[in-house]
Formats: C-alpha cells, structure tokens, sequence
C-alpha cells in the first residue's frame, strides 16, 4: 500500500494545529517516528492518549489514519482521515492522504475533489500537481494532465518523474516528438535511470528509430535478463528491424517466462508468419486469442489460412473482424482479396474501395482493387490503381500488418 513519506506527515505537525501543547506535539512527533519504523503498536498509543484528551486533534486522527492504513483497516483510516479534514479543514496532509487511500482501492471519482482541494490549499506542493495530472491522465483528459504537469515541472525543473509524465501524455496523444524532448532531459538527467531508459527505448522504437532503440533494450536485457518487458522490447526492436529469427528466439523466450501473456503470442506468431512456419504461426496467434480477444491478431490468424490455402477459414475470419471492427482496413483488404479469389467481384469491389478509403496506403488493397477493376472492364480505374500500387511498392515491402503491443513498463 503507498503512503505517504514521514516528512510530510512530520510537516503536518509543525504546522496544521498551532493549538497542541508541547507535550502534545511532542507525542505526535514521536508517534511520527514510530510509524516510520513501522511500530505501530507503539504509534497508537501514543496517539490514543492524545486523543483522550483532545479527542478531535486533527494531527493525532490524521497520523492515527496513517496507522490503520498501514494495518489494512481501510475503513477505519478512511473515516479518521475524514474526522480529520471535519476537525480541521486546511489540513493538507489529511487531504493527501485520504486522497492516497482512495487512488490506492481505484475509487479516483471520490478522490479527485480531495486532490482539488488540497492543491487550492497547496499550490505551491508539487506532489499534488503531479498525483492530479495522473488522475487527468488516466481519465484521458491530456490537455489538464499535461496543464497540471507543466506547473508541477515549473516548481521542480529537474524532476525526473515528472518529465517521464510528460513524456507518456505526450506519447498518448501521438506527439513522440515531444515526448522523445522530455525523455531526452530525462536521461541527461538520470542516465542509469532503467524506467528512463525504458521509456526511451519505446518512445524511439514508436518512432522507428530503431537503432536509438536497439542498444537501449540490449543493455536492459543484459542487465536483467528475465525481466519480460526488457525481453519484449528487445524483440520487438528485433523485429522492427526486420531480424525476425532473433524476434522468435526472443520471443519464445519470453512467452516461457510469460505464458499468460496475449501479446506474447501475437508478437511470436507474426514473427513464425513471417518465416512461413503456418502451423506453429496458428498455434501461438490461437493462444493468443484464448488469452483475449483482439482484432490484429485475428486478422494475422486469417492471414495464416489465407497463406495456407485455406480461403473459407480466412474469408469466415475477416468477415467476423468488419463486422465487429468496420474500421479495420487490411481486414477488410483481406476479405475482399478472398472475394476475388472466388470470382464475387462485386463483393470484392465493395470491401477494397473501403480498405482503400480507410488505409489509401495499404499496397495489398491497392493491387487487388486494380484487378478488380480490370476484371470488371474499367480498364482507366484499373491502371490507376496499379500505378498508385507500384509507387507504394517502392516505399515498402508486400508484407502482413502487424501492430506491435507493447507491454506495460516494469514496476518498481
């Protein structure tokens, strides 16, 4: 369970209830320090006999939340951090922690008005900033989050927590330019730093800059070798690169340490697809589907029997995908390729125009639309579509969509 550290609650002492006596402030102080080394017992005590006399201190039912947090009494500390804040409203540190208790059991609805007050109460207390940026955060609102954590990064510049915040908005909403600034100042900052690393590591590799990535995942690999994000960042570098018999040798030794892991498979399937291994392909993209569903490797499932042979199963797959995901444009490619193949060209026609409209860059949607259209006799519409299918040709190579997943940074 987090809590908060024993300066701030120290600080909420010496500067929330000028009414307790010395030998009152005395016993909280010492109180602090029997939380801090975590003798709670000892702490309690103390605190009821601060109580027994001041029954409404806020300081002694703030530190005495603290205490039954500690202890997993989650309700106890819930309704004394509260006592607290009735007792004594600009107490900041009750705030915070009460705010802490909730984030900690995911109730962030009832946590962010206390979050609100305490920084109205606290401006200047980065760590109020930072905790409601991650609310905003995770709530998708990015503009508040990044607004919150600008002012938090304004009071504390070389924060490196809060660069690498600013760097995940920044990445959540496609802006790796700007996330790739923050990360930068990260590392000038933390160099050794493996959560700034990491985070380079993935930021670069979204970007394509796979040989800023590649050194960054091998030193993490080195250095950890079983740590399943390093792994997987290093295979997907791998992969990024176009080595895809190192992406399968590293990504069998990842779905070993992770067997529960979907997106293990997924990245070992495409990797065994790549290298015609059909059968072994299937079975790692169908584990991956038992452990969750998702369209991107439904569709790379579909593209196996399709490379198998297998037009039926492919066409029953992609259909299934535009049905439930009628955005998705290489499903829809591949559906209407399967039409072609078995001479509905109508059908076909209707399925790649619209992975055409949806992916105009998709080459496979392209080519196949073009001889469509030959075979219906619009020889102009046809040429038009294999010229735009050759230029797209010379900037990338004919091979099977394949989004990389990748997975949730290590924790501390």
């Amino acid at each position: 369970m987090k809590l908060l550290m024993a300066l701030l609650l120290l600080a909420s002492i010496t500067h929330a209830q000028t009414t307790n006596t010395d030998a009152n402030l005395n016993r909280l102080t010492e109180a602090v320090n029997a939380i801090n080394e975590n003798e709670l017992a000892h702490a309690e005590k103390i605190l009821n006999t601060v109580l027994a006399t001041s029954r409404n201190d806020a300081d002694a039912l703030n530190l005495l939340g603290v205490v039954r947090a500690k202890q997993d009494r989650v309700a106890d500390a819930e309704r004394l951090f509260r006592r607290a804040l009735a007792s004594l409203p600009s107490h900041v540190s009750a705030h915070i922690n009460l705010a802490e208790l909730l984030l900690t059991h995911d109730r962030l609805a009832e946590a962010m008005p206390i979050l609100l007050s305490a920084h109205k109460l606290a401006p200047e207390r980065s760590e109020i900033i930072f905790k409601l940026a991650t609310l905003y955060a995770g709530q998708k609102q990015y503009d508040k989050a990044e607004e919150y954590l600008t002012s938090a990064l304004a009071l504390k510049p070389d924060d490196v927590p809060t660069l690498r915040a600013l760097a995940k908005v920044a990445r959540a909403t496609g802006n790796l330019e700007k996330a790739l600034s923050h990360l930068l100042q990260a590392r000038r900052l933390a160099p050794d730093s493996y959560a700034v690393l990491y985070d380079f590591g993935v930021t670069t590799l979204q970007m394509g800059l796979v040989l800023d990535a590649l050194p960054v995942f091998e030193r993490l690999h080195r250095d950890y070798p079983r740590e399943p994000a390093y792994l997987y960042g290093l295979a997907a570098a791998h992969w990024t690169k176009g080595e895809v018999a190192e992406t399968t040798r590293l990504m069998n030794d990842y779905v070993a340490i992770q067997p529960s892991n979907a997106s293990g498979w997924y990245l070992l399937g495409a990797a065994l697809l790549r290298q015609e291994q059909t059968s072994e392909a299937q079975r790692a993209l169908q584990r991956s589907l038992s452990l969750k569903a998702d369209p991107d490797t439904e569709y790379l499932l579909g593209a196996s029997f399709e490379k198998a042979g297998n037009r039926d199963a492919a066409m029953k797959i992609f259909s299934k995908i535009v049905q439930s995901r009628p955005d998705h444009a290489a499903a829809h490619a591949g559906l209407g390729t399967a039409y072609r193949e078995a001479g509905r060209y109508a059908e076909a026609r209707v399925e790649l125009e619209r992975a055409v409209e949806l992916d105009a860059n998709d080459l496979r949607a392209n080519y196949q639309l073009g001889l469509v259209y030959a075979k219906l006799g619009e020889k102009e519409a046809a040429k038009k579509m294999f010229d735009r299918a050759d230029e797209l040709r010379k900037r990338q190579r004919d091979q099977e969509r394949v989004i990389l997943k990748l997975i949730d940074e290590p924790q501390p």
